[in-house]
């Protein structure tokens, strides 16, 4: 989470790197829905990053590039979303924005 880098390249392509590891890329800069609501987790799991345990903490930083990795089957994807409610639950309500964006993911992957 920390170290993500959005680089712009041509026509508007946009990756998006967390240290050395692409962990997706927006051609011609139209976001898909699943793409748009990961980058919203990713911020919402930003704003909670203080409030983690540290397990918690190292849990999203696990799963949150297998659920950005849109190349990754989407049973990996649905696995790594239920990780990341898991490393929320502790939070209760300050998490609701978390588990809302992991529900809509569900669907977008079919689970």
């Amino acid at each position: 989470m920390s170290g993500d880098t959005f680089n712009s390249y041509g026509s508007g392509d946009q990756v998006a790197m967390n240290g050395s590891h692409n962990i997706g890329i927006v051609k011609g800069g139209q976001p898909l829905p699943a793409q748009e609501a990961v980058e919203a987790l990713r911020r919402e799991l930003d704003l909670l990053r203080g409030a983690l345990a540290p397990d918690a903490a190292r849990t999203v930083d696990d799963n949150l590039p297998v659920v950005a990795d849109g190349t990754r089957p989407a049973a990996q994807r649905r696995a790594a979303l239920a990780a990341l409610t898991g490393a929320v639950a502790a939070l209760g309500a300050a998490a609701t924005p978390v588990r809302d964006l992991i529900e809509g993911l569900r669907g977008l992957l079919g689970g």
